[in-house]
């Protein structure tokens, strides 16, 4: 496997960049800059058309979907009804780094995506269920499948073809707090960097 890592930033525009990237893929989907609810009920709705909604997955965003946002408005002060620009989103994440317990909004959103890549309800995520998912929030195949191999891997450094919940937890945590840029939870939401020459 090549090692490739972010090119170096200073640690608090790297959060950043890292916090943006979850804020225009994964809450702004129509890219007005704000989260509002709107934007969780059409991804609802898209998880519906593609995989029917019968579908564990379209269950899972239905019954999860309205905690997370009552629990994120709640976070930052908000009446349900209002919206979240994205200087509310980086105070939101600032606030999760530096707080001693995992939020709630955090803790829902994480348990949240475990099961919206989980497909097969196996309690493993796979390159396959990954690739699949991300594809619901715009990004493409090629840059899913690379991320994925910058994550996968034991403790020896070898590719494995699925991480379990444990796993995806530590790299959750390091998405939103690390500083370093060659932690491997950097490449968890499919954001791809530059890279060292």
């Amino acid at each position: 496997m090549t090692d490739m890592h972010p090119k170096a930033a200073h640690p608090k525009e790297f959060l950043e960049s890292k916090w943006k990237h979850a804020f225009t893929t994964f809450f702004d989907l129509d890219r007005n800059g704000l989260i509002e609810w709107k934007d969780f009920k059409d991804l609802i709705e898209v998880i519906g058309e593609v995989r029917g909604r019968r579908s564990d997955v379209f269950m899972t965003a239905r019954l999860c979907l309205p905690d997370i946002w009552q629990k994120m408005t709640e976070a930052i002060g908000k009446e349900e009804e209002d919206i979240i620009t994205l200087s509310d989103w980086i105070q939101l994440c600032e606030s999760s780094r530096k707080s001693v317990r995992e939020p709630a909004w955090q803790k829902a959103y994480v348990e949240y995506m475990f099961k919206l890549l989980d497909e097969s309800g196996d309690h493993l995520v796979d390159q396959a269920e990954y690739v699949q998912v991300l594809g619901y929030f715009g990004v493409n195949r090629k840059d899913s499948s690379h991320c994925f191999d910058q994550f996968a891997f034991n403790h020896q450094g070898q590719l494995i073809h699925a991480i379990d919940k444990k796993k995806f937890h530590v790299l959750w945590k390091q998405f939103f707090h690390s500083e370093d840029p060659a932690s491997p939870g950097n490449w968890l939401l499919g954001k791809k960097y530059k890279t060292q020459e």
